[in-house]
Order: C-alpha cells, then sequence, then structure tokens
C-alpha cells in the first residue's frame, strides 16, 4: 500500500508538469482499487513496523485516492482523527486528502487546523528549513523523513494565498538542506526535484537579465544575463591549469 500510494502520488504532481507521466489507465485504476479496498479493510497489509503505522498509511492511500477523485467521505471514519499527535508526513497528507475531497465534513475548520500545525512546527535556521518534530518525523520504513516532507510541504502549499509570501523562504530553506548537491533519501530527490520544478514554473516564470559587475583590485568584468546561455548537459568541465 505504501509504494502504491507514493506512485501514484509523485505520478498525480508529475503530470502536472508533463503529461507523459501520467500512469496508463487500467494499471492506476487497479492500484486505486487495490488502495480502496486497503482503506476499508478488505485488504490487510500487517507488516512489522517500529511504530504503529496503519492509520497513517491510510493516511496516505486516502491522499492518492483524492487526488484521483476516488475518496469517499464514509472512508474518514476508518482512521482516528488525531493531527496533533501524528508525524508531520501523516499531517500532509491529512491536508491533501481535504484539499482534493470538497465533501469532506468539516473540511476549512480541518484545512485551517493542518495549517496551524504545520507552521507551528516549522521553523527556518538560517539557510535551512527545519521541523521541530525532526528526530520523530523519520519513518524510514515508510520512506518518509524531514527532507521529503519539506519538498512535499513546497508542493501542497504552493497555491495556497496564505502561503505565498513564504515560499521563497521556504524553497531556499529547502535546498539548504542538501548535503553534497542531494538530500538524504532517493524519495526526498524524487520529491525535491518536483518541488522546485513546480516552484520555477510559478515564481521564475521571467528570464533573468541585468548586468553584474565584478571588481577584483584593477580588474573588471560585467556579465550581461541577457547573453548567458545554459550550459549543454554534455559540456565537459573546466579544467584548472594548475
Amino acid at each position: 500500500d505504501t509504494l502504491t500510494a507514493y506512485l501514484l502520488t509523485v505520478a498525480h504532481e508529475a503530470a502536472s508538469l508533463n503529461a507523459k507521466w501520467k500512469l496508463p489507465e487500467a494499471q492506476r485504476n487497479e492500484m486505486l482499487s487495490g488502495l480502496a479496498k486497503f482503506v476499508e479493510g478488505k485488504i490487510e497489509r500487517s507488516f512489522w513496523s517500529p511504530k504503529p503505522d496503519r492509520d497513517v498509511r491510510k493516511l496516505a492511500a486516502l491522499a492518492a485516492l483524492a487526488r484521483y477523485g476516488k475518496a469517499r467521505t464514509e472512508m474518514l471514519s476508518s482512521i482516528q482523527i488525531t493531527p496533533n499527535l501524528w508525524p508531520t508526513h501523516a499531517v500532509i497528507d491529512w491536508y491533501n486528502v481535504l484539499k482534493y475531497m470538497p465533501q469532506a465534513p468539516q473540511r476549512e475548520q480541518r484545512m485551517q487546523e493542518a495549517e496551524q500545525i504545520l507552521r507551528s512546527r516549522l521553523s527556518v535556521q538560517g539557510t535551512r528549513m527545519a521541523f521541530s518534530t525532526e528526530e520523530n518525523d523519520y519513518w524510514w520504513w515508510l520512506m518518509q523523513n524531514s527532507d521529503v516532507n519539506s519538498a512535499r510541504l513546497i508542493l501542497t502549499m504552493l497555491d495556497n494565498p496564505a502561503w505565498q509570501n513564504d515560499m521563497g523562504a521556504l524553497a531556499s530553506g529547502f535546498i539548504g538542506r542538501q548535503k553534497n548537491g542531494a538530500w538524504h533519501t532517493t524519495t526526498a530527490n524524487l520529491w525535491g526535484g518536483l518541488a522546485l520544478e513546480k516552484f520555477a514554473a510559478k515564481f521564475e516564470k521571467e528570464k533573468v537579465a541585468g548586468i553584474t559587475e565584478i571588481t577584483l583590485g584593477k580588474a573588471k568584468e560585467a556579465i550581461d544575463w541577457s547573453k548567458v546561455t545554459r550550459l549543454a548537459s554534455n559540456a565537459q568541465p573546466m579544467q584548472s591549469s594548475r
């Protein structure tokens, strides 16, 4: 159920950037049907885990179903709704359930509650985005960690008017979480790529222009950014003369 929900969710995000990333309809419908049965208790998936995780896994499944219009209000009765007690990735899933499920009961109130919880856990420390709950948010067996949460928060709130003034700080703070040019896990790098692609599509539509002047002693150089071209992907790195 975890892998199925993950694949459906990232495919939904990726398809909004490029339609070629849509999953084939037949296979997608099979996966959605399986997740619905899991949420309803018709399919039982029981594995060892460091913490009880059934409700959290059902939230991920519900969030995936909601994106495709397959979540029903009666499915919500299969989980205990206690967002203050959930890890951050589950709160993000819960917000997305409500975001894509307009018929959910007490929807506006519950969305505001989820937003408040996320804001209360969020901090930008220097140039790095962090959560106060990072230690408890590392659910490795479900492919969840704070790098993933940071990327998914950006994706989730990208079109929320109340978060627009925060987006620049969130994006730079998320990049600040990288080590050696990458995030902690493969899944975090996929979520991160999607988050920054969608951020750029929304906030960086205009081409870079203007002049940058560089001075070192008596030497001066100027860069006209309107004339700068992107480095080809097969270009060789510059070699040091030393």
